[in-house]
């Protein structure tokens, strides 16, 4: 018998949304992409005894019981434009899309509910295989995903490792197996590296002044996971009540946006007395391939949190934490994501 090898592994997920959390995605609606990361995103079966219950006679547990399923997974790969513009749409919620090919433009922005948005995130499917067909050892698909949260990094030095994303997500626990998926061609991304940044925080451009040194930035939804499990909320296999139950939804709950960068510190550097001050304005940054590939994030009020003092390889540099906070005009954040791919998000 063969060794498999983790690096056989062969992931999908869902381009266009589920229309609903219990549809899953056709083949028609993926695509597939590499990743950095090894972890499977294992479904995960919880299960119950009795042996705190009275009546046996003794204390040990003589059933279990099936009782809910799990499914989380992290994707971490470059940032190339087509997964920014993903992660922007399924992680923020809410897509107006425009443009033609090759240049098709997501603007992104957060579900508001109280503007008449759902409280439920865009779900999508998501498909691991390892050497499907007649020799399979793995294939199956988490239907009903949603992103929990993505990160962006960025940092100084050569290297494709200076532009990351790290995105986590959730799902309603359905898992069918075998998926069913033809697993599509590859595709080919448009890297979004450090070298092409642009950066305006609080009126300060960092990158004409040759002082930015690293910068992170990300969305946390905190999803509501146990409030998915609602009355009625369905059973792994459908009218099985022993099969354990899987979520009917799954809602956003009090979402937080980061920033956070370093800088050189020097003659005239700000950071401390804008921290002081409790100086407010907007920050706003950019990543692009070309005309046609991009991705700009905008935080539409910032003040900083924290600035401090410190070193980065032996030069003076500040540590700065941002408070992205609601603006009253334009919102939170907002994310214009281009790319020549249709339909994310549709």
């Amino acid at each position: 018998m063969s060794t498999t090898r983790l690096q056989e592994v062969l992931i999908c997920f869902g381009k266009q949304k589920q229309t609903d959390i219990a549809t899953a995605n056709t083949g028609a609606g993926m695509w597939r992409f590499g990743k950095l990361n090894a972890a499977l995103a294992n479904p995960k079966l919880n299960t119950e005894n009795d042996a705190e219950e009275y009546g046996k006679g003794h204390e040990f547990p003589t059933q279990s019981f099936q009782t809910s399923w799990d499914v989380s997974g992290t994707l971490e790969k470059y940032l190339g434009a087509e997964i920014a513009a993903w992660a922007m749409a399924f992680g923020l919620g809410k897509v107006v899309k425009s443009g033609a090919t090759p240049n098709f433009t997501y603007t992104c922005t957060p579900l508001m509910p109280a503007n008449g948005d759902a409280a439920e995130l865009p779900y999508f499917s998501f498909v691991e295989q390892i050497r499907p067909g007649a020799g399979v050892v793995l294939d199956r698909m988490a239907v009903g995903c949603v992103i929990e949260s993505w990160t962006i990094t960025l940092g100084s030095g050569p290297g494709r490792t200076n532009s990351r994303i790290a995105i986590e997500f959730a799902g309603s626990g359905k898992v069918t197996e075998p998926s069913g998926i033809v697993m599509p061609a590859a595709t080919l991304e448009k890297l979004l590296p450090s070298a092409s940044l642009a950066l305006s925080i609080d009126g300060i451009d960092y990158v004409s002044n040759k002082n930015i040194v690293s910068l992170e930035t990300g969305w946390k939804n905190n999803v509501r996971m146990d409030a998915g499990f609602y009355p009625g909320s369905g059973f792994q296999t459908a009218g099985d009540a022993t099969s354990g139950a899987i979520r009917g939804r799954l809602e956003f709950g009090n979402r937080q946006g980061t920033l956070r960068f370093t800088a050189r510190f020097e003659s005239g550097s700000t950071e401390l007395t804008k921290l002081k001050n409790q100086t407010t304005g907007t920050a706003v940054l950019s990543l692009t391939y070309d005309a046609n590939n991009s991705l700009e994030i905008t935080w539409h009020k910032v003040s900083f949190a924290t600035a401090e003092v410190g070193e980065t390889d032996g030069i003076v540099t500040v540590a700065v934490e941002c408070l992205p906070m609601y603006d009253a005009t334009n919102g939170i954040v907002s994310a214009v994501a281009k790319c020549g791919v249709d339909n994310i998000c549709q």
